[in-house]
């Protein structure tokens, strides 16, 4: 049977525990692309961090959406899109060990809406 932690390694644990959670947040947003970007938008107020990436994400949806919709004629095309939601989730894994990727010309955007 596993020992509970106890005093500051509970405090510890916890901090760990709640890293972990919020920093799923970001392979979340990325991963529905602009549904959880505009659902985490809504619901952050205060870090603005998520709402720089919940932002990019919208952004990054309408991209892929537009890129799919008006190329529809073409055979890569949704080769492109699934590119680029995978490109999406590697940005929300960066996201989440901390570091922050900025995507040419949707960061900029963002940046206005946080």
């Amino acid at each position: 049977m596993a020992k509970k932690p106890r005093g500051r390694e509970a405090k510890t644990h916890e901090v760990k525990v709640e890293a972990k959670k919020s920093n799923f947040i970001y392979i979340l947003i990325y991963f529905f692309t602009w549904l959880s970007g505009l659902i985490a938008y809504l619901i952050e107020k205060k870090d603005k961090n998520i709402r720089f990436h919940a932002m990019q994400s919208i952004l990054l949806g309408i991209v892929i959406f537009v890129l799919t919709w008006f190329l529809f004629f073409l055979i890569i095309t949704p080769l492109i899109g699934f590119v680029l939601w995978l490109y999406g989730l590697y940005v929300g894994y960066k996201a989440s060990t901390g570091e922050t990727i900025r995507i040419p010309y949707l960061a900029e955007y963002a940046d206005k809406y946080v």
